[in-house]
């Protein structure tokens, strides 16, 4: 288990550094339009809903590429119902971008990437709990459609797909205190995330803007 944790660790921050070295090579060209980083901030309606607060930021890296990092974090509790709603964590994606509308418009358009995540959780409904004591990783693919809605909002569409691991410990209340009923370790491979993001660019005039060419 904890040769796993390394792997996926040192996949997260291979992505980081990677990420780091296109900001670099940016940071070298020319000064124009074109080599001007967009950056955003983010927030997935989905999770918002469930009442997840998420908060994300969005940094282009010369044209088509960008990284992206996004976290959760929610900790509602009502101990006399047994109701526990407790998650944090969060993930980075390195993305491409491809298509038309990225030539005219930073972070538009179509866009594939891989991500690591780090999670850990505690939920609990009546007679049932779910807890991830430690992280839960994973690693995987995600695509996504992100269209303008206007001048500095986007709205961006995508799913995740992967392999996450991490101990799961499934538990029921009984007699004031908590009784693990069991302790797998949890492998899950498949669908691992869905998104409905609203995206703003913060700025105002040529600041910031995410239309080209400005």
């Amino acid at each position: 288990m904890l040769i796993i944790r390394h792997v996926y660790l040192s996949g997260f921050i291979s992505a980081v550094l990677i990420a780091v070295s296109f900001a670099d090579g940016a940071a070298q060209c020319a000064d124009c339009d074109e080599c001007m980083p967009r950056i955003a901030l983010k927030t997935n309606l989905l999770h918002d809903a469930m009442a997840i607060p998420d908060i994300g930021v969005e940094v282009s890296i010369g044209r088509q590429w960008s990284l992206s990092a996004e976290g959760v974090w929610a900790w509602w509790s009502r101990e006399s119902a047994h109701r526990c709603w407790r998650i944090y964590g969060g993930w980075t994606e390195f993305r491409f971008w491809f298509g038309e509308k990225v030539r005219r418009r930073a972070l538009t358009g179509h866009h594939v990437g891989v991500y690591g995540s780090m999670l850990t959780y505690d939920f609990e409904f009546g007679n049932k709990g779910w807890q991830s004591p430690d992280f839960t990783y994973g690693i995987g693919i995600g695509y996504g459609y992100s269209w303008c809605i206007s001048r500095y909002l986007n709205i961006d569409v995508g799913a995740r797909v992967g392999y996450s691991v991490g101990r799961l410990i499934k538990y029921h209340p009984q007699c004031d205190t908590y009784v693990c009923q069991s302790h797998p370790e949890r492998r899950y491979i498949g669908l691992t995330g869905l998104e409905v993001t609203l995206v703003w660019f913060p700025g105002n005039k040529h600041k910031n803007n995410p239309v080209r060419n400005l």
